[in-house]
């Protein structure tokens, strides 16, 4: 696991609202809360950080991946993500809920170039 890995997770935890507002500008601090781990497979994948974001116009989920490494799978490893996150949701009764996922990369030196995720 890269360096940056733990920190970042640690500053995750510590204040999600303000990262949750970060991506998303009007995102209210009481609207910001830890998506219940107990729903998320733990064998499948390890995701880094998912925040349940109680909108009250549209809720959703909020995926934070923080990179410390270029990885050419990521784009597959984020749909898998998603679908992980689906499937925990479906067999909770609860649907199929927004996801926004947010890759931030934490890369030295100029020569490294992150591809976007799509």
């Amino acid at each position: 696991m890269p360096r940056i890995d733990i920190p970042i997770k640690r500053l995750f935890q510590r204040r999600p609202a303000d990262w949750a507002r970060y991506v998303q500008p009007g995102c209210r601090e009481e609207w910001v809360r830890p998506y219940k781990t107990e729903y998320t497979p733990k064998k499948e994948s390890r995701l880094d950080n998912v925040l349940e974001i109680d909108d009250p116009s549209s809720p959703y989920l909020l995926h934070f991946e923080p990179m410390g490494y270029r990885d050419e799978a990521l784009p597959a490893r984020m749909l898998r993500y998603r679908s992980d996150i689906w499937e925990a949701t479906l067999a909770g009764g609860r649907g199929t809920p927004s996801i926004r996922q947010v890759v931030m990369f934490f890369l030295q030196g100029r020569r490294q170039r992150a591809a976007p995720v799509k």
